[in-house]
């Protein structure tokens, strides 16, 4: 029965530091389908010339970062008649988690131009992006391991406690 006991304290212990650790991941995770999300926009609007309403219901309806911001954003666009698109794409993107946010703001601006000032505009968010990719992932590593370590010394406590 002990046995049972601590294998129950360790298993919540390594579920808690997997919660903990898969809710910290969310903005990188966010960021990396962002990332992807702009290459296919830089594709599809600079170079094919498409419009966005028509790539916010179809390819970047089906992206993972559809449901924090290609959603919201082809919402606002639609519901807000008087709203330019570039005060719809600031307002979208500073609702995303900060540092996220606050790369892509600045690229509604550049929407309504389009052509070689939008190419560059995203060119530059899409490297801001993933320098913070790359960043929080390091630091996530190094935060994951330090919240498993204090997850299983305080369920080993926990369990010495007990006996």
């Amino acid at each position: 029965m002990k046995l049972a006991g601590v294998l129950l304290v360790l298993a919540g212990a390594g579920y808690g530091a997997w919660r903990l650790r898969r809710e910290a991941m969310a903005p990188v995770r966010l960021g990396r389908a962002l990332l992807e999300d702009l290459s296919a926009l830089r594709y599809q609007v600079c170079l094919l010339r498409r419009p966005l309403p028509e790539l916010l219901a179809g390819a970047l309806a089906e992206s993972p970062a559809a449901p924090k911001f290609w959603t919201p954003l082809g919402k606002r666009l639609t519901e807000e008649r008087g709203a330019t698109l570039s005060a719809c794409w600031r307002r979208t993107a500073l609702a995303l988690p900060p540092p996220l946010g606050e790369a892509l703001a600045p690229l509604g601006e550049a929407l309504p131009a389009g052509g070689g000032r939008l190419d560059a505009a995203i060119n530059e968010t899409r490297e801001e992006l993933a320098r913070y990719v790359r960043e929080e992932t390091a630091r996530q590593a190094q935060q994951g391991r330090l919240t498993a370590a204090l997850c299983l010394s305080g369920a080993l406590l926990l369990i010495l406690v007990l006996m």
